[in-house]
């Protein structure tokens, strides 16, 4: 399946938005082709592998790389 740069980095963003783990997380996607980069942060480190296999229920053809962070807890 073909899909357009656009309309791949919609559905890649619906889908971590749909998962109620990625949902509220600061994640941004990039698209270059069939490569993902997910860039940003996290709350969890279990959240990194969750991101990733969201993306990657998107196409079996994309390769997703993370370069998620877990952020730093707030200073009590």
């Amino acid at each position: 399946m073909n899909y357009q740069h656009q309309t791949l980095h919609h559905l890649i963003v619906r889908a971590l938005k749909r998962n109620t783990f990625t949902a509220n997380e600061a994640i941004r996607v990039v698209v270059r082709g069939q490569n993902v980069i997910l860039q940003g942060s996290v709350s969890h480190p279990d959240l990194i592998p969750e991101a990733v296999a969201t993306v990657e229920s998107v196409a079996s053809f994309l390769h997703v790389y993370s370069q998620l962070r877990v952020s730093s807890p707030a200073p009590a």
